[in-house]
């Protein structure tokens, strides 16, 4: 009776776990963790009953085991039991990663931006710096452009991410602070041989696991467009230095633009912010077309602005969202599990991407 008794209690335990993580339709979740309590009251209170507690926990766990079921790509990469990894439609997620993971590398394509989703939020308990954090902290810089940056920095970055404001709210604020930093970057007359002494005098760093996944997904030939609202020179310059900007790495940014000594004069092309990912030129060119039939899309962003940088794919059939949630996780958590189809919290690493290519090279 004791077995029995333990066997049915870690099934209920079991199950009700995920209910409490909402791994279960949460519905379906209710009936069957009152039919859980309802078996274990019987169990402790029965005296006679053809039905032993053995036999209740085997139907007990033939429900949970039929759960597993439901989601068994999602099982096979382990997504299902992390408290960092947060899934609002499980199966929604499951049926895209193996209709993906079906489909082969020769169907994927992968859609990343730079800061904080391939570079880490962190590092040894301090920030690690973004393409824009990289001049704005540089001793190349001027200590009036330093100190400039960062007041602009500390009033539009609330704005970028305000969980309270919308996309169009934050828009003219976006487009304002962008205008302000390019201006200021033009007065400064900044070198193009100074990137590279910026980039290795920074804390910047890519995510854990980042340089293994670049280098199967090149192994793999699969197109990779880093899409990104800060600085271009800056961000390729992060990507030689981490050896990971191969021939199947494509850039969209912000460039500078030189004059024939090599000092920095202006921009190339639109400014891109983080909510107009969508209108940028790539979207116009052909890019899209040159990658054709590559209709699946893993798309990692750290913004809501991000989720757009897949709309110029023509005919997408699955497009799967990887968010990363860096900060004022609470009060964005329900937009980004909304958003995205995968929502990572503090996740300096890039684990999830890792086992699913993992999965496809098998």
């Amino acid at each position: 009776m004791i077995g029995g008794r333990s066997l049915l209690l870690r099934a209920c335990g079991r199950h009700l776990s995920k209910v409490l993580r909402g791994a279960v339709n949460t519905q379906v979740s209710e009936i069957q963790a009152s039919e859980c309590m309802q078996h274990l009251s019987a169990t402790f209170t029965r005296n006679k009953s053809t039905e032993t507690p053995s036999s209740v926990s085997t139907n007990l766990d033939c429900k949970i085991m039929s759960e597993t079921k439901e989601f068994p790509t999602l099982n096979k990469l382990g997504l299902l039991d992390k408290k960092h990894i947060q899934i609002l439609d499980p199966g929604h997620v499951d049926h895209l990663l193996s209709t993906i993971i079906a489909g082969g590398f020769n169907k994927m394509q992968v859609i990343a931006d730079h800061d904080r989703t391939l570079s880490r939020a962190h590092y040894n308990n301090e920030k690690t710096e973004t393409c824009h954090g990289i001049m704005d902290n540089s001793p190349l810089m001027p200590p009036y452009y330093r100190e400039e940056a960062s007041k602009l920095l500390n009033k539009y970055y609330p704005i970028e991410v305000d969980p309270i404001m919308t996309e169009e709210e934050k828009t003219p604020h976006m487009v304002e602070w962008y205008g302000k930093i390019h201006t200021l970057l033009i007065k400064c007359g900044m070198s193009r041989t100074s990137i590279a002494t910026m980039v290795k005098q920074s804390n910047v760093r890519l995510r854990d696991g980042t340089e293994d996944l670049f280098s199967k997904l090149k192994s793999k030939s699969v197109p990779v467009l880093v899409f990104s609202a800060g600085m271009g020179d800056i961000l390729e310059e992060v990507l030689r230095h981490f050896n990971v900007y191969d021939d199947n790495v494509k850039v969209v940014s912000n460039f500078f633009e030189y004059d024939e000594q090599g000092n920095m004069i202006g921009f190339k092309g639109e400014i891109i912010h983080v909510f107009n990912k969508n209108e940028n030129a790539v979207h116009e060119s052909d890019y899209f077309k040159k990658i054709g039939g590559r209709n699946n899309v893993i798309l990692l962003g750290d913004s809501l602005g991000d989720i757009k940088m897949a709309h110029g794919v023509p005919q997408p059939n699955n497009v799967l969202k990887i968010g990363f949630l860096n900060d004022k996780i609470e009060e964005r958590m329900e937009m980004y599990k909304k958003n995205f189809d995968i929502v990572l919290v503090d996740d300096q690493t890039m684990e999830v991407c890792n086992r699913l290519i993992d999965l496809m090279m098998k």
